[in-house]
């Protein structure tokens, strides 16, 4: 289970010969008639679990950094994934997605932080953009479709951290990307205690850590989040209605 897991069903562009002769010599040892049912089951009580997960576990859950350090850009990019046989339950998370990441950006002292919701029945991601630079530093390296007001990429066929995101943007930023001079500073400008806090609710059987008190979390401060990242605008925390803060 774990190899087709990493492998996605031995479709994913890190599977190897290894992991495919393994797999059959485990499926015969342990009498699995079936591969494709067997990873079938596997992934949608995988999707069925991620459904029902929180933003800040979505975001965290599989997140990892890597550092850079060139002359035209320094510091760590956060890249998260998760994988679904459902995307569509997962993006219509995104009003807290997005403020989350945010919110995680600020908290980890992120330059950029990414999370790809790949489809692993039908092979395809799509990138959630949480800020100007992370728009900015997608096209570059990635020149996918952008919808929902900027803040989601198409990435197409790609689905794989290690072969498929990070090795672009590395290269990206390697052939000399740096922040454009003109991009305007987006949400992660924000003060970190106006994006809210963790707290367990004691009513919740999974235990799993919400975000509440945070400013984003209100229908007029999310378009306003999308805006700045659509239309490439100052973000002006000093124009938030402190009123709105909800949990």
């Amino acid at each position: 289970c774990a190899i087709l897991s990493d492998t996605l069903n031995l479709q994913g562009p890190t599977t190897t010969q290894w992991d495919k002769l393994i797999v059959a010599v485990l499926a015969d040892i342990t009498g699995v008639d079936d591969i494709q049912l067997l990873a079938s089951q596997q992934f949608k009580a995988k999707s069925k679990e991620l459904a029902n997960l929180s933003a800040n576990a979505l975001v965290n859950g599989d997140q990892k950094a890597f550092s850079f350090d060139y002359k035209g850009f320094t510091g760590d990019v956060g890249f998260a994934v998760v994988e679904t046989t459902d995307d569509d339950a997962i993006l219509e998370k995104i009003d807290d997605l997005l403020p989350e990441l945010v919110a995680c950006k600020r908290e980890k002292n992120l330059q950029c932080l990414f999370l790809a919701v790949v489809n692993i029945v039908k092979l395809r991601s799509q990138l959630l953009l949480c800020g100007p630079t992370e728009k900015a530093l997608a096209i570059a390296a990635f020149d996918g479709e952008v919808s929902k007001d900027g803040v989601l990429m198409d990435l197409g066929s790609r689905v794989s951290r290690k072969k498929d995101f990070i090795p672009v943007i590395t290269q990206t930023i390697k052939n000399g990307w740096t922040r454009p001079l003109d991009l305007k500073r987006g949400l992660s400008t924000v003060s970190l205690d106006k994006l809210g806090h963790l707290e367990v609710d004691p009513s919740d059987p999974h235990s799993m850590p919400q975000r509440v008190g945070s400013i984003l979390k209100d229908e007029k401060q999310m378009m306003s989040l999308r805006a700045s990242v659509a239309n490439n605008f100052e973000f002006d925390e000093d124009d938030i209605d402190e009123t709105l803060v909800i949990g």
